[in-house]
Order: C-alpha cells, then structure tokens, then sequence
C-alpha cells in the first residue's frame, strides 16, 4: 500500500518539491535560464555544459573552474527527470551526433526538455564540513524553443496594443514587401459579419507565412512565436488569429456597442487573450518564475552577416525579452517562495568563428548590445557580466602574411566536409551606424563540429569554464 501511495504520480511530485525546497533552504540549489533566441547555440551549449561536468575529472579543460582546480570536485551524475511531464535533454542524441562520421551538430529544440545534474563536491565551508566531509549541489537546467522565448512580453499588452505596435513595426522596408499577401487577404474581412471560421484560418495561414518569410530573411523579433513552432499545437484554433489593420481596429473602436460576440472582431481579441492565458502564461509560470541564475546567449556574428536590419532586430529583442524575467538579490525567504535571478552573464556565441584578436571586439559589441537593459539589472542588485565562447569549438587558428604582415587565419569544415582557411574580418567594437552596412567587409561563415574519438570524450570549446565558475561557482565553494 504504501509502495502505491509514493509511486502516485502526484505525491512523487510534491516529493519532489519538498526536496527542492530543502535544497533551496540549505542553498544547494540552482536553477539555471539557459535564454537565448532561435540558433543562439542553446541545445549546443547545454550539451557542452553537461558533457564538460561529466568529464570534469577524465580530460576536461576547465582551469577557471575554481573546484576542479582546487581538486575539490568529487563527480557529476545525471539525476532522475525532475518533471514526469517533461521531456528529456536529449543530451546522449546530441554526443551521437556529434561522434557520427561526419560529426552533425544536435538537433535544435523543437519542444520543452530538462535536465537535472547533482555535482558532489568538497566544500570549504567549515560550516558544511561539520554536516557532512562532502556536499551536493543540485542543477536544474531547462531547454526551450527560442521562438517561444519573445511571447513573453506578450503578457503585458492587449490586443489593440498589439496590433498597433504590428503595423508600426511592418513600416520597415523589407517587411513592409513581405507582409503584401497578409494584407491582401486581410482586407477581404468584414469584422461585423457573422463567424467564417475557414475564412479565419486561412488569413492565420497567409499570417502565419508572413512570419516565416521574416525569419528566413533574418528578422529576430518574430510573434507569436508558437505561429513558427506550434509542437503540440499545430492546428488548434488558438493559433487561429492575427492583427487587424489600423483602419479596421478604429472601425471596431467605432462600432464598440453593436459588434456581435460571434464577429470576427470578436472572436480575434478573444483568441489572442487566450494565447496569453492558455498558452503563455501557463509556459512562463511553469518554466521561467523559478530562475535564481540566468544566461543570456547572443549570436551577434549571424546576425551581423544578414545585414542592418537583422542586427537592429536582435537588439530590439533581446532588450524586450529581459523584461520578461524577475531579477534582484536572493534571501532566503525569495529563494524560498519566489527566486528572483542574481546572477546573470552575457555570453556572445560563436566566438570560434572568429580570430582571438576579434573575440575581445566582440565582447564589446554584445556589452553595447545590452547596454541599457544592463544597467537597469545592476541597479536591482544583480552581479553580471560579459563574455564570448564558444560551446563546441570548430576551428584552429593559424598564421598567414597579407602584404607582408602575419594575420591570424581561421581553419574549419564547411558543410561539404571541405576545409576552409580564411580571415573572416574585423568585428565592430559597437553597435554599428548606418553608414556601416555600406562598407562592412566581413563574413562569418558556419563550420561543422570536429570529429570525436568517442562519445564520451570532452568536447573541445572556449570560456565555457569561465561561465560556469561565474554561474556556480559561489554555490561550490
């Protein structure tokens, strides 16, 4: 009987809380916002994470890493999945990957998945040496699309808002000839007639399209993220709506009394409020109110590549999405009911696709990326940090001459398995002016991962020590 009781599904859940407040109690603790937006390398860089703390004491290179490098470090294991009902890290697929000839990259998130580490250590608290010679701390990281990630700020507006920030956004030039079949189909609605839900679904499919028109050509900011990666809601109605032009919301501004609750109108607001409450909210009350500790990842490189107009887009989004998180100085009363993040570092992506002599270049560039939203999390108390690392290195570097100087080279497997040497160019040390774009003269390219000896050798990156003696390291001394 009592067997059948703990194996309860819901009282292996309660267990399970009761443990992590405990935890969070002793401060043992951590869970980890690994934030990034679409192809930022966040499935890459938990796959690193993992595989580096696992090998942390069988051939890792973590010298920044203070209890590796105190030999204070005693084993990393994968704990059971904390949540029944969510997915797995697909983390030994992704080191299959990697280890295939030739190596593939992991596959990118498609869903909600999470992984749970304990990291047995010895500590240097005399404190904690009285309780036990050695010490657990537990990890919890939780993997997501970055797509859904900027429906976030999506909580704070109405639908009208929304609306009227859709079309002032559209004015850009490119989106402005991409949006042409949404407005076409939009203008055959008449919002006061009764219901046509075929009608409905159809103008949702041309909006639909228009969204992922603007994430090929490289646009950032794309909402309703669910719209380009619906996972288990692919068809449902909720995923049925869009914005109404300026014309028509001021119609139904004027006609507010006599619009029937089965009108289109109607039916629009009804359907973006509940995206927010069915499918949001119920993600970020779930996944992002329980973070103490965050990282940021940005792909500055790509994004400079495809141009002004997916740079300035990055820059819009990430600083919108950090006003989606609680951040402010943990005490024990937070860490128990209501952890806010009070740690947070700044990490640019991709640093191995460019030279050494640039990553420090490319630092700068993501600290004035963040420049603004940055210093409103340090007024709240929050210790942050900047860097670049790469999660999976890809490349060596190499000397070559250009009119008789020596210039650092990048060499590396394209897709085709070929290798390509080049210098890939300078990196602006701040967000560029408009000028800029005309007379750029860089290209950073992607290169596929290196190939493994086996799947349980560490992988090869850079700085991902540093990150974690930023994110862990107090929590292990």
């Amino acid at each position: 009987m009592l067997n059948k009781i703990t194996q309860n599904p819901s009282v292996q859940k309660w267990q399970d809380q009761a443990k992590v407040l405990g935890n969070r109690l002793a401060d043992h603790h951590i869970s980890l916002a690994v934030t990034g937006l679409s192809k930022s390398g966040k499935t890459a860089f938990i796959t690193s994470l993992i595989n580096q703390l696992i090998n942390a004491r069988d051939g890792a290179q973590l010298p920044f890493l203070n209890v590796v490098s105190d030999n204070r470090l005693i084993g990393v294991k994968r704990e059971v999945q904390p949540d029944v009902t969510v997915s797995r890290f697909a983390y030994e697929q992704g080191m299959e990957n990697l280890s295939n000839i030739p190596p593939l990259w992991p596959n990118s998130t498609n869903g909600v998945s999470q992984v749970r580490l304990l990291i047995k250590y010895k500590s240097q608290s005399r404190l904690r040496r009285l309780v036990s010679q050695h010490s657990t701390l537990t990890l919890d990281i939780t993997d997501y699309p970055g797509e859904w990630l900027l429906d976030l700020p999506l909580l704070e507006t109405d639908y009208q808002t929304w609306c009227e920030r859709f079309w002032e956004d559209v004015k850009d030039g490119d989106k402005a000839t991409l949006i042409a079949p949404f407005k076409e189909a939009l203008s055959a609605i008449n919002l006061h007639d009764e219901v046509d839900e075929m009608q409905l679904q159809s103008i949702a499919l041309r909006f639909t399209e228009y969204l992922h028109a603007c994430k090929d050509a490289g646009y950032q900011l794309i909402q309703p993220g669910r719209f380009v990666l619906p996972g288990e809601l692919d068809g449902a109605p909720v995923l049925q709506f869009f914005p109404i032009s300026l014309e028509q919301l001021a119609s139904t501004k004027d006609h507010t009394r006599s619009i029937s609750q089965h009108s289109p109108a109607s039916l629009l607001q009804q359907r973006f409020e509940q995206y927010q409450s069915k499918v949001v909210k119920p993600f970020y009350k779930k996944h992002f109110k329980r973070f103490d500790r965050q990282i940021i990842l940005v792909d500055c490189l790509s994004a400079l590549n495809l141009g002004a107009h997916s740079f300035n887009d990055l820059k819009k989004a990430i600083n919108w999405l950090l006003g989606s998180f609680h951040y402010g100085r943990s005490n024990i009363l937070k860490r128990i009911f209501a952890p806010n993040i009070d740690k947070l570092i700044f990490a640019a992506s991709k640093s191995d696709h460019i030279t050494p002599d640039q990553q420090p270049n490319l630092v700068k560039l993501l600290e004035s990326i963040v420049h603004e939203a940055r210093q409103h999390i340090q007024y709240e108390g929050v210790a942050t940090e900047s860097t670049a690392f790469s999660a999976i290195r890809t490349t060596s570097v190499g000397q070559s001459q250009v009119n008789g100087k020596p210039i650092q080279v990048l060499s590396g497997a394209k897709e085709d398995g070929s290798i390509l040497n080049l210098y890939p160019g300078d990196v602006p040390s701040q967000c560029p002016e408009d000028d800029f774009w005309d007379k750029q003269g860089f290209s950073f390219p992607n290169f596929m991962p290196k190939a493994l000896a086996h799947d349980r050798q560490a992988l090869p990156h850079i700085r991902i020590d540093h990150i974690l003696q930023f994110v862990l390291g107090d929590k292990l001394e």
